[in-house]
């Protein structure tokens, strides 16, 4: 399943643009899965670049940018805080009928001019690192700064902008790989008592939600897919063994013989015992045919 039919990719990268085009601050957005759609105008700072390219392999950055998420995520609202460099971040998180389905990023930035005091610090823990230090402290005396008055402004923008973003639809399921995963679960468990509730809590989605995205991304619901799947491997049993109907019918997971046949009989317009039936004087047609 490709990222950008997931995403509603140049929609979402054009509101990250312009915010960034009218803040000056970059603008970017964590998926569910931990997937990255960042602005293409101002991107991430030169600074933040390098850190994440030469300090501790982007580890850090990824860890801190992970726990400002998952610190969103558990307040349900905005969060401010400053990352291992001591830059100030800001997320918001975005939830649809109560599950996550992303993070709002903005920064990173500093809340007043960067001095020699700030960069001794940040020096004293790249110092080891094999980044050029030159770069790094021309990079850092060129971040973003703006005033708390500004910032608060800014946060304003980034609720407007997160609800626009749900409005818009522009995210159009909170894992990439949630349905792919439920799918291949039905697949190989057909024949259990599979209920929506327990695939919502396999991939950690509200049942709301999941039924939500099962028929946006198949067009089908979750019961009617489950229910295709099981005629299928029926009939093929049917094609293959000499079980009796009521074996089929418990063997893909439905234990009334006769709802079975009733859903049998729709999907392929003849029973299941007609079916057989058919099936049995062909192949003893077939067999004479080649004697």
């Amino acid at each position: 399943m490709d990222f950008k039919e997931i995403i509603k990719y140049d929609d979402l990268i054009s509101v990250l643009d312009n915010f960034s085009y009218i803040t000056g601050i970059s603008a970017n957005f964590l998926t569910a899965d931990n997937q990255w759609v960042e602005n293409k105008k101002k991107g991430t700072c030169e600074f933040c670049m390098l850190m994440k390219q030469y300090y501790q392999n982007g580890e850090a950055c990824r860890n801190s940018d992970l726990a400002g998420a998952q610190t969103a995520q558990k307040k349900k609202g905005v969060h401010v805080y400053r990352c291992h460099m001591g830059l100030v971040e800001a997320v918001i998180p975005l939830f649809f009928n109560n599950s996550y389905i992303g993070s709002l990023f903005i920064g990173q930035i500093l809340l007043e001019p960067p001095t020699e005091k700030m960069w001794q610090e940040v020096f004293e823990k790249i110092k080891d690192q094999p980044l050029d230090i030159e770069a790094a402290r021309r990079s850092f005396f060129n971040l973003t700064h703006i005033d708390h008055e500004k910032l608060q402004s800014v946060l304003d923008m980034m609720h407007i902008v997160a609800k626009y973003i749900l409005d818009s639809e522009m995210i159009r399921i909170s894992s990439l790989s949630s349905i792919e995963k439920i799918i291949e679960y039905i697949k190989n468990h057909y024949m259990e008592d599979i209920t929506l509730d327990d695939l919502a809590k396999m991939v950690y989605l509200s049942p709301t939600y999941l039924s939500y995205l099962f028929k946006k991304q198949l067009g089908i619901t979750f019961k009617e897919y489950l229910i295709n799947i099981r005629l299928k491997k029926s009939k093929e049993l049917i094609e293959t063994t000499d079980l009796s109907i009521g074996e089929i019918s418990k063997m893909v997971g439905i234990e009334d013989q006769n709802y079975f046949s009733r859903l049998f009989k729709r999907k392929f317009g003849v029973s299941p015992l007609n079916y057989k039936k058919d099936k049995y004087i062909y192949d003893i047609s077939k067999k004479n045919a080649n004697t």
